[in-house]
């Protein structure tokens, strides 16, 4: 088996990959795989040139994969592919641009994603300054913006990816997605002024929610203002998804990647997971790991829900990891212009009340700096479910948007959604992303235009005819 690595971003060499490509090498004939060490890509690419984009990369690859794999597959063949990070939406923009409609021609076989960014990430949005300093980001560079605005959250880039690609059936044509990754946080990394290095359902850097390709889309519609309608709903086909034990983001100690010693004994949490995926070969199997590894993420974040941890001067301090979920609004009009100006509030219980909602389950609220119709929710999901379905509740869950302007001669109405969790509970799951479009509908008063058929000219002044204030008549 010929097997590729791919980096993450802001990399200048390949050892980032650690000892994981060893170790793989030491332990596949064990696990029944052929994977000769001389079919070892490690992947090298440029990604904190600030005019380089995701889509930059994606066309590259096909430019190295076509010089140094392709041509050494035999007849077919498919090669594996290892992501981190950023790697990941990079192979999946690859398999976007070039085998979209054709997936059973991809010779890609396997893509085993390591903490991917496919839904962006929280840290994204802070400057470039501020993130290459980070001690995670070790190589000391500055952050390119190009692939920094794909992973911001909300972002439009990856919200036409995740679209796109929820139409794929890739397992039917032989390709075999897998996302893995951790949620535990390496304390060395923590930087005390950006809580995100230490958020609850995350390595540090990527929320498993961001990171699992198992989400839905949801798009609704406000057909006058005191009815909105389902226009398009959808989810991706069933993607592995593990969430490995004890594993943060980055870093020799406790990393996804960093931490496999090159003479690992295979029991490294990662060095088994990737073995178990490349041992997948049809769609039954892929069904089995499937099953398997949700086992797994069920009994990794039971067993890591409290965690005390041993600081300075003898302190202890313990911390807690429900399960969580992100949701992504977009907000536009019928005419196809993005709001920019709006409150989004969640109300819930029989009168739909802001203030009736679950306690704690907000976590936090990121609007995309560059497209401000972009609002991305994080949710304590466990918390919601078990506020809602108490009786006082009683599962009643929606939201309202007020957007501006609320008045003149074009204006918006404010959008009330009231449903219940359970209508909603086939896309709202742990450890999972909505996408969530909303349409609202822009109100233009009648007199916006006017046409006269007389104008009596006086003493060389035409008193003139267009309205000052809205006649109250909507068209």
């Amino acid at each position: 088996m010929r097997l590729v690595f791919i980096h993450g971003w802001s990399v200048l060499n390949t050892d980032t990959y650690g000892g994981l490509p060893a170790a793989l090498t030491r332990h596949a004939a064990t696990a029944g795989i052929a994977l000769d060490a001389s079919h070892l890509h490690l992947g090298k690419y440029v990604s904190f040139a600030d005019e380089t984009k995701v889509d930059d990369l994606a066309r590259g690859l096909q430019a190295a994969l076509a010089a140094e794999v392709l041509p050494q597959l035999g007849r077919g063949e498919r090669f594996a592919c290892i992501t981190h990070s950023t790697g990941g939406p990079v192979v999946r923009a690859w398999i976007d641009l070039y085998y979209r409609l054709r997936p059973e021609r991809c010779p890609l076989g396997h893509l085993i994603m390591l903490a991917p960014a496919n839904h962006g990430s929280a840290l994204a949005q802070l400057g470039k300054g501020r993130l290459s300093r980070m001690k995670f980001f070790l190589g000391g560079v500055e952050p390119g913006t190009g692939v920094l605005d794909w992973l911001e959250l909300g972002s439009e880039q990856s919200w036409a990816l995740n679209t796109r690609w929820l139409a794929l059936r890739l397992v039917k044509g032989g390709v075999y997605p897998f996302v893995l990754t951790g949620q535990r946080i390496d304390r060395e990394f923590y930087d005390n002024l950006n809580a995100y290095t230490d958020e609850a359902g995350s390595d540090g850097v990527v929320r498993v929610a961001a990171a699992n390709l198992n989400y839905g889309l949801v798009r609704l519609v406000q057909v006058d203002a005191d009815r909105i309608e389902i226009a398009k709903d959808g989810h991706s086909e069933r993607t592995v998804l593990g969430v490995l034990p004890g594993l943060s983001h980055s870093g020799t100690k406790i990393g996804i990647m960093g931490s496999v010693s090159p003479m690992d004994d295979g029991s490294h949490p990662t060095v088994k997971a990737v073995l178990r995926c490349l041992q997948v070969s049809s769609a039954a199997a892929y069904a089995r790991a499937a099953t398997e590894f949700a086992a797994l993420t069920a009994a990794t974040q039971e067993k890591e829900r409290r965690q005390t941890v041993q600081q300075l001067f003898l302190v202890k301090r313990t911390f807690e990891t429900d399960r969580y979920c992100m949701l992504v609004f977009r907000l536009t009009d019928d005419r196809g212009n993005e709001l920019t100006d709006y409150d989004l509030l969640f109300t819930a219980g029989p009168q739909y009340d802001p203030n009736h909602l679950p306690s704690g389950f907000f976590v936090d609220r990121q609007r995309n700096q560059r497209r401000p119709g972009k609002l991305t929710y994080y949710l304590n999901y466990d918390r919601m479910i078990a506020g809602l379905q108490t009786p006082a509740l009683a599962d009643k869950f929606g939201f309202e948007i007020v957007a501006r302007p609320t008045s003149g001669f074009a204006h918006y109405r404010r959008l009330s959604y009231r449903g219940t969790l359970s209508a909603l509970k086939r896309f709202f799951e742990p450890n999972q992303t909505v996408m969530i479009e909303i349409q609202l509908r822009r109100w233009v008063d009648a007199g916006v235009v006017d046409l006269a058929t007389r104008l009596k000219p006086g003493d060389g002044v035409v008193k003139s005819p267009i309205a000052r204030t809205p006649s109250g008549r909507t068209i």
